[in-house]
């Protein structure tokens, strides 16, 4: 692990929390997150960068200097991708991590799209920041054949 050049929380691997993640960047810096957009907003980093220069920061508090992967929008706000299906099912099925089709999963296919183009490499730690979210799994269509797959499995 590196030492620490402006403070312990820089010591951190990349991370790749959901978006908004303001208050990742606040506190890790704007070159250690990636944000995934997840379509909840239609400016996702001229908010964050609004945000960060309302807490007083400076170099990192533009729009142009965060991280941010905008290819997992798909249809839009609570649109199920197939990318972040098939993040939720192999995540569920090798980790038995629940994630919801709105915030996490999509947050997921960014950091597995982050992988497969080289944005992170082989053997880079890196965390995965689920912030929660679970309740957006429950009533959606995804849930139900998850579970119908699990059950299968059972018998």
């Amino acid at each position: 692990m590196r030492r620490p050049t402006t403070g312990c929380a820089r010591t951190f691997p990349p991370t790749f929390p959901p978006c908004p993640w303001a208050g990742l960047v606040a506190g890790l810096g704007a070159d250690r997150v990636l944000g995934v957009d997840t379509g909840a907003v239609t400016d996702p980093a001229e908010r964050v960068a609004a945000l960060l220069s309302g807490l007083g920061a400076t170099a990192t508090a533009t729009a142009t200097g965060l991280r941010l992967r905008t290819d997992q929008v798909g249809e839009g706000y609570g649109a199920l991708t197939a990318a972040a299906e098939a993040v939720m099912r192999t995540a569920g099925r090798t980790a038995g991590l629940l994630l919801d089709p709105v915030y996490s999963g999509k947050a997921l296919a960014g950091l597995a799209a982050s992988v497969a183009d080289g944005g992170i490499r082989p053997g880079e730690r890196t965390v995965f920041v689920h912030t929660g979210g679970l309740p957006g799994l429950f009533g959606h269509p995804l849930a139900g054949r998850l579970a119908g797959d699990l059950l299968h499995r059972a018998m």
